[in-house]
């Protein structure tokens, strides 16, 4: 049953509620430092703001932001990873065969398979059955913005508009209006100075022109920083903390705007990251180990190149965060690739898909935090469990007090990169303000992207009707306006040992739901993330 609370006018008087979402891609919370982002820090002390507030897993973008405009766990939106093979005999063409979430042919392809991209509905489309609108404004890549609005083409006074492709834009219509003015947009560069700012440009132009009467209800504006220069130049590099500075001297210019023209007008305004940050320290190749091994691995680029991957015996798709599909899934061979796994040290956490159909088994015996290949945990315990995920999954190594990592050589040393379960990429930035969150306070009460969209889906009346579509698996953030509960944080501990290799998942239970706030090889061995092991 959705918990009701008061939507659209009801004792707000006559402005409808909105919502205004300003996205920082990549924004760890413990980077929001005074000297170097003043404005976002004073917004954050002064509104409603989440000390744990947690990505979902794996903890890159393509899949924290359909939970974002969803308000379901991976495991029920079903973007499982930023790229994902696609095993299924109706997948015909390399964009088919390989989601690949920068892609926009990509994103399009996988969604006109059957059951579509998306497995639930999303924002978009939830906004236009009532007569709603979500415009989004983006300056990350083109696929990633069209996640956010899939099928903006068929809404009427919807926009999905990437500052990098303005040729992407939907609808048509307004992709030739945008180019008449500003072409295909601007080219990314690092640090995405330009794109911040044409981002900004197209909402004092063209969505903020009639003030906050002429707002969509839902408007989305996301930053491509600090996640562009991170990944080019790490965490801390003096090109990264000019991206950083700069995106919130944007962002003071948003805030300004909003506090004269929409906090009293009943708009809403949503500060967010999607992920953290870890830091590059060391290349490893799983490929290599895998095959030293004696197994033939195909890649997630020889099926973008059009190769043939059928004769292989193993498909492997990722850099960090990984996913293995066998061509033989005997549990044989399900463990003979485990063990291959749980022998390197450079292996930090291994799953498989929930253990729900072993064969001559009681399932009520089960033990639920193994997964179905034994001494593997299983994937739902992070909520990434799915019909199209892998047969394995892994996270290359990493130190959980630091965030340093070890990944296949795809960034170079001392960039970030995220997409495990390190905190340092786990924990993102959530801080609200506006009517419907009056006051302000710091949170530690746990809590998600799922929540985030549950909480605008209510209050903006998009859940009334229950039966129309599945209900959001988020929590409402009733703890930002009404009074406190005694409701307990569970502090959750699960550990599995397979021979000599050992993980743990560190979990937070609040009000019945769970959220991972970091997981990952228990660092019995001597192992550094800088050295290995030394011998």
């Amino acid at each position: 049953m959705t918990e009701k609370i008061k939507n659209n006018t009801t004792a707000y008087g006559e402005a409808p509620i909105k919502f205004i979402i300003v996205g920082f891609d990549g924004l760890r919370p413990d980077y929001v430092k005074p000297d170097e982002m003043p404005a976002l820090s004073k917004f954050v002390s002064e509104s409603h703001h989440w000390t744990d507030y947690l990505a979902c897993f794996p903890t890159e973008t393509y899949v924290n932001h359909p939970s974002i405009f969803s308000g379901f766990r991976p495991n029920r939106h079903g973007i499982i990873a930023n790229c994902f093979y696609n095993a299924s005999p109706e997948a015909k063409t390399p964009d088919e065969k390989l989601f690949a979430g920068w892609s926009v042919a990509s994103v399009m392809a996988n969604d006109r398979l059957a059951g579509g991209l998306y497995q639930v509905p999303d924002l978009g489309e939830r906004l236009a059955r009532d007569g709603k609108r979500l415009r989004v404004l983006c300056a990350n890549s083109p696929g990633s913005t069209r996640l956010q609005h899939v099928h903006a083409e068929g809404c009427d006074g919807h926009l999905n508009c990437c500052v990098h492709a303005v040729h992407s834009t939907l609808p048509t219509s307004e992709a030739k209006a945008l180019a008449k003015e500003y072409g295909d947009g601007v080219p990314l560069q690092f640090p995405d100075k330009r794109g911040t700012d044409l981002l900004a440009e197209l909402f004092f132009k063209r969505e903020a022109v009639n003030g906050a009467a002429g707002l969509a209800d839902v408007t989305v504006l996301w930053i491509g920083e600090p996640d562009h220069s991170q990944h080019e130049f790490g965490l801390d590099d003096p090109r990264t903390v000019e991206a950083r500075r700069h995106a919130d001297a944007t962002f003071a210019r948003i805030l300004a705007w909003w506090e004269e023209n929409g906090r009293d007008a009943n708009v809403q305004l949503v500060v967010m990251s999607d992920h953290g940050h870890g830091e590059v320290v060391r290349h490893v190749d799983p490929k290599a180990i895998l095959e030293r091994a004696g197994f033939n691995v195909a890649t997630g680029d020889d099926i973008r190149e059009g190769r043939d991957v059928s004769h292989a015996d193993i498909v492997m798709v990722g850099t960090y965060a990984t996913g293995l599909w066998l061509r033989n899934k005997t549990p044989k061979m399900l463990a003979a690739v485990r063990d291959v796994l749980m022998a390197s040290p450079e292996i930090g956490l291994v799953f498989s898909q929930p253990a729900l159909s072993r064969p001559n088994e009681d399932l009520a015996a089960v033990d639920p935090v193994e997964g179905r290949v034994p001494g593997t945990f299983s994937e739902a315990l992070v909520f990434s469990d799915s019909e199209r995920g892998p047969d394995l999954r892994f996270v290359t190594r990493g130190e959980r007090s630091t965030g340093k990592l070890v990944m296949a050589e795809e960034l170079a040393i001392g960039a970030g990169n995220h997409g495990g379960l390190n905190p340092q990429e786990t924990h993102s930035l959530l801080a609200i303000a506006g009517s419907r969150f009056p006051g302000y306070g710091e949170h530690q009460e746990p809590a998600s992207h799922d929540d985030v969209a549950m909480t605008m889906m209510t209050m903006l009346g998009l859940l009334d009707d229950e039966a129309a579509a599945p209900m959001p698996t988020g929590r409402i953030l009733g703890e930002a306006f009404r009074p406190l509960t005694n409701d307990p944080i569970v502090n959750e501990r699960l550990t599995l040992g397979c021979g000599r290799f050992e993980q743990e998942i560190v979990r937070l239970v609040y009000k019945g739901h769970a959220y991972v706030i970091e997981a990952g090889r228990i660092d019995n061995d001597g192992w550094t993330a800088e050295k290995g092991i030394v011998r």
